[in-house]
Order: structure tokens, then C-alpha cells, then sequence
């Protein structure tokens, strides 16, 4: 299928909106504001806001509530050049072992594999799902890696636990962040227009520049998370541009083939726009192109897409506004070159993500993250899996008869490397009722022709033995155990 003939006409339209907002309007009048003492005070938000007059949360409240977290999260820590998404003891990085099996990312050092150059892996964090790897217009190859709250480290992985706890959610305030990197030049480096990160590439040290970014975060309110992505501004030209493309410098697009769009969009142009090869290794490689299809990750006819479209460009502006003024810091200065991309949530927790038309979700339905998701962006709210945050991280509404959204092991895709890594068995629930003992192995274990729950929950986990029915929400579970 054509790129171009694959999006929708809304797409088209929503392409004229200005992707790099400009100057912002003053605090009191805006309709959706960031406030300064964000910047300024940083802090994070415990829920979403409840603005509207029926004591509901309108799209600005969750996009205020993704602006605030991502400001806290890239404010300096105090520890160096650190910011407080790189503090170790808050937000431990995931790592692995050399042979793909988890390591414990929850004990004081660092000693596993944490960079890979594709989200598809033996670990269960492959939210791309396809494995794309792609390269910049530098050759230089984009790296990934995953942190989350310490706290959840502490979170039980035994059905029956949770059952005596009353836990059919991650708690409150569970955070999984998803980043991904590109080696920088020194000229990029000096020009500091990027939030970097030291790193050890091949024995020698470098400089990562964040390129993308996904905050997913669980409230009271909303144990679904809430979806946030964010990307540099010099990443991709979107494949419907609304103006000749003037950006001489797009790191995921050479100026010939932006210069191209959106005829040099179809997928049978020599530019090859969004076709990555998958799980490829080298550090270096043939530039990727890669063109944004849902500007926003949002089509015109979407549900509330205007309400959606102008919270985005107002939050953007707004921000780039405040970041800009002289008094900000050098550090916090560098975030005028990153923009929200969209969020996702639902908006009835009784009830489940997906389906036709993703009924119960709001705000970007089509989000994507043209660097992190480059191969998952043709999002169709029509068929059965629509590839947005919730065709892979499914939540599971409270109504549901087997609604834990722990056991299920399909909202949290780094769960189970986080308690494997620790030295903990996990309980994964069945979609298949397991009556006796008898049931249980071919079940839970499989046999030499199809998988078991286990292995089919994750590559490197095996049955341990042992099942139970002892936990309503979670419905029937195996116990599972490290295979290696």
C-alpha cells in the first residue's frame, strides 16, 4: 500500500497545523496553560486535574499533566549535569544479560546490557513490535532504553498476594519510560540543542542525544497510564507536508527526499520512507528516511480532534514561550528543542482499551512515535488492532470479569523483566480456565509442539510448577520461572 494512499484525508488536513509552535500566549489568557512554576518549582503531578463543570478531566487536564511530568522528570537532579530521569535510585535503568535474559535492574549498580539498537529483544519490552532499527542521515544508529520507578520494585508478582492486597493495578504513581538515543557529533554536542547521556559505545566513551520519548504513567484515576510521547523537532518532516519543506537538516530524512514529499512518500520511491530493516546491530548503517503520517497522532475525523489538536499546539507553545525567556537555565533552555507529540488514555477505567474505533480512549488515537515506532505509524482505528499505545499495552477495565492489569502481563511489557531480574517468579494469567492438576501442565507448561502460557508470556520463562484460581481479578495462573 502507498504510504500517501494510507492516510487518511484528516491526516492531510491536520498537516497545515504548525508543527513547531511559535511564540506563546500570555499565562492568564491561555486556554490550556503551562504554569511557570513548573519550570521554575518542578514537581509531579499525583492525578489529573478534574476541570470540567460535571467533575470530569477535559483533554488540557492530561496534557497539563504530561507537560508538568515531563518537566520534572528533564529538570537538573543536583547531581552533576544529571537530570532526574537519570537518577539511578529513582528511576533505575533496564538491564539484561548478554544473553537477553533479564538482570537486575532493581539493586544498587549497573552491570547488565541497558542499550540495544532495536525494541524487539528475548525481553518482553518490544513495544515497536516490529524490531525496526534505524539510522540518522549521520549513519549512526538509534539506541533504546527503558527506566521506571523504584517502586516498583516492591510491587508483588504473586497472584495470591495481590489477592490479599486488593492490588488489580500497578499503584499509583508507576512510571515506565522509554527513551531513544543518537550517538552525537561534537558539532552537536557544542550546539546544545539536545538532552544527552554519557555512554560506553564499543570501549570508548560518547555523547547520546535524546531523540524520542515515552512517559506512561499510572494514577488513582487512571491505572490505564497515561501516554505521552515526545520528539526532537529536527526528526522527521511530516509525509503530507502543508508548505514546501524548508528544513535543510532532518536527522531521519535527507533534504532530497523531504524535498520529495509527499510523492517521494509512496512506498514504491526510491527514498523508501518509514521502511526500516528490523533488528539490525551494526553502529552504523544506510540512513533511514522516515516521514510523521498522523501530525499530532490525530486525523480530522477523530474523535474531539479539534479539542485534542489545539491543547497540543497550545501546550507547545505555551512551553516553548516560557523556555525561551532569558532567565531560564541553559539546561532547561535545550527542551525548546523537543515538542508533545499527543497522549493517549481512556476515558471509563470500568472499561477496556481497544476494539473498532477504540471507543473508550481520548486524545491522540493515532499516536506514534515516527522514532520509535517508525514501522507502527499507519494507525487504523477501524481494524481489530489499531497500533496506537493500546493495540500493545491492552488495559483491562475494572468491569471485566479477570480484570488484573498485573497478572495479565499485556499493560506492562517490562514487569516481568524487572521481577525475573530480582530473583522472583512471576504469575501470568491464562486465557484458558485451568480445572485440576491434570490441566495444568499442558496449560501452563506446553508441550513440545505448542507453547505454554509461560513461554508464550516470554521467551525465557518456563513453567514452575505451579497454578491457582486463588484471585478473582486475575482469573487462572501460572507460575513461571527464569528457562536459563
Amino acid at each position: 500500500m502507498s504510504t500517501l494512499r494510507s492516510l487518511s484525508i484528516g491526516s492531510v488536513l491536520l498537516s497545515s497545523v504548525c508543527l513547531l509552535p511559535g511564540t506563546a500566549s500570555a499565562y492568564e489568557t491561555s486556554q490550556c496553560p503551562v504554569d511557570p512554576a513548573w519550570i521554575s518549582n518542578p514537581s509531579l503531578p499525583a492525578e489529573v486535574k478534574k476541570s470540567d463543570s460535571d467533575g470530569t478531566s477535559n483533554f488540557c487536564d492530561f496534557y497539563q499533566f504530561s507537560t508538568q511530568t515531563f518537566l520534572y522528570l528533564m529538570s537538573p537532579s543536583g547531581q552533576g549535569d544529571m537530570r532526574n530521569f537519570q537518577k539511578q535510585a529513582s528511576y533505575p535503568v533496564l538491564e539484561s544479560n548478554s544473553d537477553g535474559t533479564p538482570a537486575d535492574s532493581c539493586d544498587e549498580s549497573i552491570v547488565g546490557p541497558t542499550l540495544r539498537t532495536s525494541l524487539a529483544k528475548d525481553m518482553s519490552t518490544g513495544q515497536a513490535g516490529g524490531g525496526a532499527t534505524i539510522y540518522a542521515q549521520d549513519g549512526n544508529v538509534v539506541y533504546y532504553d527503558v527506566r521506571f520507578n523504584k517502586s516498583l520494585c516492591d510491587v508483588t508478582s504473586s497472584a495470591v498476594e495481590m489477592n490479599s492486597q486488593n492490588l488489580i493495578n500497578f499503584p499509583s504513581g508507576t512510571m515506565e519510560l522509554k527513551f531513544a538515543w543518537k550517538k552525537l557529533s561534537q558539532s552537536e554536542i557544542d550546539a546544545a540543542t539536545f538532552v544527552t547521556q554519557k555512554q560506553v559505545l564499543s570501549g570508548s566513551p560518547a555523547t547520546l542525544g535524546l531523540v524520542g520519548m515515552h512517559i506512561a504513567v499510572a494514577t488513582t484515576d487512571h491505572p490505564e497510564f497515561v501516554w505521552a510521547t515526545y520528539e526532537h523537532k529536527k526528526n522527521t518532516p511530516d509525509c503530507t507536508p502543508a508548505r514546501a519543506n524548508t528544513n535543510k537538516e532532518w536527522m531521519f530524512s535527507s533534504e532530497s527526499c523531504a524535498n520529495g514529499l509527499p510523492d517521494s512518500a509512496d512506498e514504491d520511491d526510491s527514498c523508501k520512507f518509514n521502511q526500516p530493516e528490523s533488528n539490525l546491530t551494526s553502529p552504523t548503517g544506510i540512513p533511514t528516511n522516515i516521514c510523521r503520517v498522523f501530525p499530532y497522532g490525530t486525523g480530522s475525523s477523530d474523535l474531539k480532534a479539534g479539542e485534542n489538536i489545539a491543547d497540543i499546539t497550545q501546550q507547545n507553545a505555551e512551553l516553548l514561550g516560557l523556555l525561551s525567556k532569558p532567565e531560564t537555565t541553559p539546561s532547561m533552555k535545550t527542551l525548546t528543542h523537543y515538542f508533545t507529540v499527543g497522549a493517549l488514555w481512556v476515558t471509563d477505567i470500568t472499561q477496556s482499551s481497544g476494539g473498532i474505533d477504540v471507543p473508550n480512549e481520548r486524545g491522540s488515537l493515532r499516536l506514534a512515535n515516527s522514532v520509535a515506532e517508525t514501522d507502527y505509524q499507519h494507525v487504523d482505528l477501524t481494524a481489530d488492532f489499531s497500533s496506537n499505545c493500546f493495540g500493545c499495552h491492552n488495559y483491562k477495565g475494572t468491569s471485566e470479569a479477570v480484570s488484573n492489569n498485573i497478572t495479565s502481563q499485556a499493560l506492562s511489557h517490562i514487569f516481568t523483566d524487572i521481577k525475573i531480574g530480582q530473583g522472583l517468579d512471576i504469575d501470568v494469567t491464562s486465557s484458558t480456565v485451568i480445572a485440576d492438576n491434570s490441566k495444568a501442565a499442558a496449560i501452563c507448561g506446553g508441550d513440545e509442539t505448542t507453547k505454554g502460557v509461560c513461554e508464550k508470556s516470554s521467551s525465557y520463562l518456563k513453567w514452575n510448577g505451579n497454578w491457582t484460581n486463588m484471585n478473582t481479578s486475575a482469573g487462572s495462573v501460572c507460575g513461571c520461572t527464569l528457562s536459563k
